[in-house]
């Protein structure tokens, strides 16, 4: 920047043109070839366009003419304006450039080299609202106007579109005379307002946003009270819009704030008729050419399945021989099957008959069996009665043997407790006596001793003879007797 300066400084004798100046040069600079190597120097207040995409290497900013509306387009690169700002009185210096656009228009601009700015800021506080009004819309974005009536017009729907005029202006005329072919597929819906009222027109815009209208046009003709329209009421109710909108506002030549926040502009009234002309016209041959399209590639697409099925064909043809071959042979063999099934099948029916007999022979032994077991079971059930008839005599008097047996036994016990009494009563006699006889045979056996002593003593003195002896022996005996008497 400061070598810029440096270069201004450097040249003084240059000639500075205001924006104006140069657009009333233009046409005979356009006859020179050389016109766009010389270096112009303009003076004017920079404004940054608010549609600019970051992903472009140049930025195409407006330089406004001081005293009037007048604007040119600088193409600047993003270092030259990185200090510059909205509202800045500056001098540029650059060449001139040119750029067709599609609708046939060629928009002059200034190729920026360089820049100097001349003061800070040179705009009022009703400039900066504008300025704020316009970032605004860039923040909300601009509304494709284009592919909001090309959609609906794909699908052959009739856009809405609400076309605002003045109260009194006539140019109804030059826009119909520029609509064309586009009222046949476009519904068209006429308001009227005086747009020098801003109070009655924001309250119609205000209105029309409501109901649901797919575009809104502003159209109105150039001259006096056409400022208005850059009011700050009517900025602010444009940025809030839902509804998209369009303007053709004026002559190409005035500049007006309200184009720069509208979604489109149209140059005049006749080209935004002619724009709704050339956009049915041009969604019409885009339909049609993809209607040729679609026709080429479905009849494509059908060559290719109409091959397809052909060689598909051909097989299935070669399948069915086969198939029909292979169907004769297991018809064949069906019917050897069936003919074997059939003989099977009587075989069986005959071994069914044989079942069928032996089974009715069988449940007529089974029921004369049945009939036999009946009787020998009731025959049973009687012998079972009187089996059980004798049971129970048998029992009444085995429990009545029982009983007499028991008293029997009670009887014998109670004999046999008295015999028993009278055993020990005895015994105690007997034992009585045993002791008794017991004494008396120790009395005896010491007689005996005695005796046998005697016996003795007379053996060692004189053999007295038998006599003497026999006597001896009866009266041991003698003894022994009453004592074994005792003892009994």
């Amino acid at each position: 920047m400061v070598n810029n300066l440096q270069l201004f400084s450097d040249n003084p004798l240059r000639v500075i043109y205001k924006p104006s100046e140069l657009l009333g040069m233009f046409t005979s600079y356009l006859s020179k070839q050389d016109v766009n190597l010389k270096i112009i120097y303009l003076r004017g207040i920079y404004l940054k366009n608010p549609k600019h995409d970051p992903r472009w290497i140049y930025r195409y900013d407006i330089l406004r003419d001081e005293d009037t509306q007048t604007e040119i387009t600088l193409q600047i690169s993003q270092k030259l304006c990185s200090e510059l700002k909205d509202g800045n009185l500056v001098t540029v210096g650059g060449v001139l450039g040119k750029r067709v656009q599609n609708n046939s228009h060629i928009q002059l601009m200034l190729v920026v080299s360089r820049v100097e700015i001349v003061q800070e800021q040179v705009v009022d506080e009703e400039e900066q609202k504008r300025i704020e009004f316009r970032r605004k819309k860039v923040q909300i974005g601009y509304k494709n106007i284009d592919g909001v009536l090309e959609q609906k017009l794909f699908i052959d729907e009739r856009p809405r579109v609400a076309l605002v005029f003045a109260a009194t202006s006539i140019t109804m005329s030059d826009f119909n005379a520029g609509i064309n072919a586009a009222k046949s597929a476009i519904d068209f819906y006429e308001q009227r307002v005086n747009f020098a009222n801003t109070k009655e027109l924001t309250a119609l815009l205000k209105e029309l946003d409501q109901q649901k209208y797919d575009v809104i046009a502003l159209v109105r003709g150039g001259g006096g009270g056409i400022e208005s329209l850059d009011e700050l009421d009517v900025l602010d109710m444009i940025v809030e819009m839902q509804t998209p909108i369009i303007a053709a506002i004026g002559h190409v030549e005035e500049k007006l704030f309200i184009k720069q926040i509208v979604d489109k502009e149209a140059p005049t009234p006749n080209g935004l008729g002619q724009y709704f002309s050339d956009l049915v016209e041009t969604v019409s041959e885009k339909k049609n050419k993809s209607r040729a399209v679609l026709t080429e590639q479905i009849k494509k697409q059908f060559q290719e399945q109409l091959i397809a099925a052909q060689r598909q064909n051909k097989e299935l043809q070669e399948k069915l021989v086969f198939l029909t071959k292979a169907q004769e042979a297991a018809q064949r063999l069906h019917k050897e099957q069936v003919e074997v099934a059939h003989r099977q099948n009587q075989e069986l029916q005959k071994k069914l008959v044989g079942i069928s007999k032996a089974n009715e022979a069988a449940q007529k032994l089974h029921k004369e069996q049945v009939e036999v077991a009946h009787k020998q079971n009731q025959e049973l059930q009687k012998k079972l009665a009187g089996i059980s008839k004798a049971n129970e005599d048998i029992q009444k008097a085995h429990v009545e043997q029982i009983n007499k047996q028991s008293k029997e036994f009670n009887a014998s016990l109670k004999m046999m407790q008295e015999i028993n009494d009278n055993l020990n009563k005895s015994l105690q006699k007997l034992t009585a006596q045993n002791t008794q006889a017991t004494k008396d045979l120790n009395e005896a056996k010491e007689r005996a001793r005695e005796l046998q002593r005697q016996l003795e003593g007379a053996r060692l003195k004189t053999n007295k003879g038998c006599l003497s002896m026999v006597v001896t022996i009866i009266t041991i005996l003698g003894v022994a007797c009453y004592a074994i008497c005792l003892i009994l």
